[in-house]
């Protein structure tokens, strides 16, 4: 058995990775109208945390953010105590990662 898994009826089973910080870059945002690999990766998140959050609108997950993916971090930001901006900057990222590790955490 690896550091990456558990050993599960004789073969590992991997763990799940877990989403990390974004760096620490000033005035970094993802925000409506992007599309690139992070976006894929927010919407995953919120996708995961809907069932949590069951304020959360349907996000599509194309990697392109769009008005539900906006508007789910609205919510997101809202229920948290972020400025509701609907872009997604490094306060906003670190806390859907922090949200996202959780229940993966929870779920394994």
């Amino acid at each position: 058995m690896t550091n990456s898994g558990r050993m599960v009826e004789g073969r590992e089973k991997m763990s799940p990775m877990g989403i990390y910080p974004f760096p620490d870059i000033d005035n970094y945002e993802i925000k409506r109208g992007e599309q690139y690999g992070l976006v894929a990766i927010i919407q995953i998140m919120l996708d995961v945390l809907r069932i949590y959050y069951d304020t959360f609108g349907a996000v599509t997950l194309g990697g392109y953010y769009d008005g539900a993916t906006e508007n789910a971090i609205k919510e997101f930001q809202r229920i948290n105590g972020i400025p509701e901006t609907g872009r997604v900057d490094t306060v906003t990222w670190n806390r859907l990662a922090e949200e996202y590790n959780s229940a993966l955490y929870e779920n394994q």
